[in-house]
């Protein structure tokens, strides 16, 4: 059957040429398959050509587009959890005054004050959502000062004994971080040998 169709001759009728009868205008056959093949399907064998005259790839082309929308993807991506990061720590941080305000009424109400127990339970419930948040606090009194943990609002003379250069005394408002994060640097007092 296919050598049939091999040799089966298709009439095709030219646009250009009138039908008045000349040897012109009568239906031409067509002695093979590729002359009957579209002008189109001719073009897609061959590359497609610019107007500077370069041939282009669109393969190559679809590839270097599908790169840079993956890359614009993941830039977009890091930019956004960074923002998001940023914002949380920003909004953790304001939020650091709560417990330290807790702390101050909970250090000046007597311990039989029947409102000391319930703020007491108020500042542990903040505290365990900060936990939760992954806040800590920062360890300060005893261990030697440190300026990325610390910050020292005053010094006094060393104390006897006391073998680091540098050792935080005393603790006037706690320092908090988050992973590796300062949100805030303990304000302390050193003791300086």
């Amino acid at each position: 059957m296919n050598a049939a169709r091999k040799q089966q001759r298709i009439p095709v009728r030219r646009p250009d040429v009138g039908d008045r009868g000349t040897a012109a205008g009568r239906e031409s056959t067509a002695a093979g398959p590729e002359d009957a093949a579209p002008p189109e399907a001719q073009s897609l064998s061959e590359p497609d050509v610019t107007t500077s005259g370069e041939a282009v790839d669109w393969r190559d082309m679809a590839l270097r587009l599908r790169a840079e929308m993956d890359n614009y993807r993941k830039r977009q991506q890091r930019l956004a959890e960074e923002q998001i990061a940023t914002e949380r720590k920003r909004l953790l941080g304001a939020f650091l005054t709560v417990p330290d305000n807790l702390e101050r009424i909970v250090a000046h109400l007597q311990p039989g004050d029947p409102h000391h127990q319930s703020i007491k339970v108020a500042y542990n419930e903040f505290m365990k959502v900060l936990r939760l948040e992954g806040v800590e606090a920062i360890a300060a009194v005893g261990a030697p000062f440190d300026p990325l943990l610390h910050d020292a609002i005053a010094m006094v003379p060393a104390v006897d004994g006391q073998r680091e250069e540098m050792l935080v005394i005393d603790e006037e408002q706690k320092g908090y971080r988050i992973g590796e994060q300062i949100l805030r640097p303990a304000r302390v007092i050193v003791a300086k040998r």
